[in-house]
């Protein structure tokens, strides 16, 4: 079986780059987007197995949007997806996947900045959560 293949979503490159590197020392593939926009069409190009995807980008509300799409899209709809947003350190506002994750249209929730651990368990128990179905 081959590497799964993350799709990153943020406007901050250098959150990227980090996470990138951290996710390939992980053995998973990477491919990287900069924008909500850019994101879609990496999603229909690129295939990938979990979304890792930021919440404010172009607006502060970019990510919810962008995952309500994907989930309203029955080819997309079973790809998990992963909002990792400092949006608590600038607004003071928290969210919880447990609360809010039905209106989010997320798979699951963590703040910035993710602990590289952290975020490589969360990814693996969501790609795990889809492989049974």
């Amino acid at each position: 079986m081959g590497k799964k293949r993350i799709l990153i979503i943020d406007d901050d490159v250098d959150f990227s780059d980090l996470h990138k590197a951290v996710l390939e020392n992980s053995g998973f593939e990477v491919v990287t987007a900069f924008s909500g926009r850019e994101g879609l069409d990496k999603v229909k190009f690129e295939s990938p197995d979990l979304i890792l995807l930021d919440l404010m980008m172009e607006k502060h509300d970019t990510g919810f949007g962008f995952a309500e799409k994907i989930k309203a899209d029955p080819r997309y709809k079973n790809i998990p997806i992963l909002m990792v947003s400092s949006v608590a350190d600038e607004t003071g506002y928290d969210f919880s996947q447990k609360l809010d994750g039905y209106w989010m249209k997320t798979d699951d929730f963590i703040n910035k900045p993710a602990p590289a651990e952290e975020l490589v368990k969360r990814i693996n128990s969501l790609l795990e959560r889809v492989k049974k179905g």
